[in-house]
């Protein structure tokens, strides 16, 4: 089984954004990866009390956007949100010292805060995208409204196991 821990947001102006250029639009909603997709054998109800417990320290919800960063080896455009008090990058990690999760941290590439709202694009398309969409993303708001411990299904699909309503 696949797993993932996400916040997630409902933002007009991101879903119709991904609308457009991200496959995933239709199975997810808007959202920062706090513990990305890797493999789980099995699940362990003293993980859903750990997430639980780790969440309970994001003091803030609300982020605003800086700027879009093209990622040309995963061919996506993310979204970068500003984190002054490095509360996503703590609860990132805290998220990763937990025994289920620490063995797939990748501690080769660095967390950037971010909301993918392209995928699959080539390196043209994902410079077009970046000055086209510019005006559109920086600056925005965004509130997390939900923590969401997650299986993903062969088709791409959220299955929720844990929901943290964060607002």
């Amino acid at each position: 089984m696949q797993v993932s821990i996400m916040l997630t947001t409902h933002s007009t102006e991101l879903d119709t954004i991904r609308s457009h250029y991200d496959s995933l639009a239709d199975f997810v909603p808007a959202h920062l990866s706090l513990v990305f997709p890797q493999p789980l054998p099995q699940l362990q109800t003293s993980m859903l009390t750990d997430i639980q417990e780790i969440i309970q320290t994001l003091p803030e919800t609300t982020f605003f956007t800086t700027h879009l960063l093209p990622d040309y080896d995963y061919h996506n455009l993310l979204l970068v949100l500003d984190d002054p008090k490095n509360s996503l990058k703590k609860l990132h990690q805290a998220l990763y010292s937990l025994s289920y999760f620490e063995p797939f941290q990748r501690r080769d590439i660095p967390f950037t805060p971010h909301i993918t709202i392209a995928r699959n694009q080539t390196k043209s398309q994902l410079d077009q995208l970046a000055h086209e969409l510019m005006s559109k993303t920086i600056g925005l708001s965004v509130t997390f409204d939900t923590l969401v411990f997650e299986q993903i299904a062969d088709n791409d699909q959220s299955i929720p196991l844990l929901k943290c309503h964060l607002t």
